[in-house]
């Protein structure tokens, strides 16, 4: 299991690619090189919404660590059916939720429901992905886009990944 030490908090919030507000979702959308693939709950449903549903998508019915709507629930209910279903804390990265998002991105579709907190594995989607894009939520501000596949990024979650303490 990896923790994100608390030297690391505050640097690890920074959007890692574009971020786009509600009115700019669209047009980014529109020219997002497949597959998507979403991280939170937020962005699963708004890109399910849009009518161009993602890829891939790791969610855990929480929004800000708040239970989600029950119409949202529905939107997203389907994609959890055949879902990795794992347990990773707050500020954690579980052994079994980098092997669920492994798998995930070695099938090129599918999704992983976790049993706690989703966020961290934007990090994990980043260090580990050849390609499309990653969409996940930046809470109060939009949704940031990052092209994937590019060693910049890799490179850059994989040192997040690298300074984490090992549990």
């Amino acid at each position: 299991m990896l923790i994100l030490p608390e030297s690391l908090r505050e640097e690890v919030r920074k959007p890692f690619g574009a971020l786009v507000t509600r009115e700019g979702f669209q047009k980014a959308l529109q020219g997002a090189a497949r597959p998507l693939i979403t991280v939170g709950d937020q962005c699963a449903f708004d890109i399910i919404s849009a009518g161009s549903p993602p890829e891939m998508l790791i969610f855990d019915f929480k929004i800000k660590r708040v239970e989600i709507h029950v119409d949202m629930k529905k939107a997203l209910a389907p994609h959890a059916k055949n879902a990795f279903v794992v347990l990773s804390g707050a500020g954690q990265i579980s052994d079994s939720l980098v092997e669920a998002v492994e798998k995930m991105l070695g099938e090129g579709k599918g999704a992983v429901f976790v049993v706690g907190e989703d966020d961290l594995s934007s990090l994990l989607v980043m260090a580990k992905s050849g390609r499309g894009t990653l969409i996940y939520g930046q809470p109060d501000q939009g949704a940031v886009f990052v092209p994937l596949g590019g060693g910049e990024i890799r490179k850059k979650a994989q040192g997040f990944l690298d300074r984490m303490e090992k549990a």
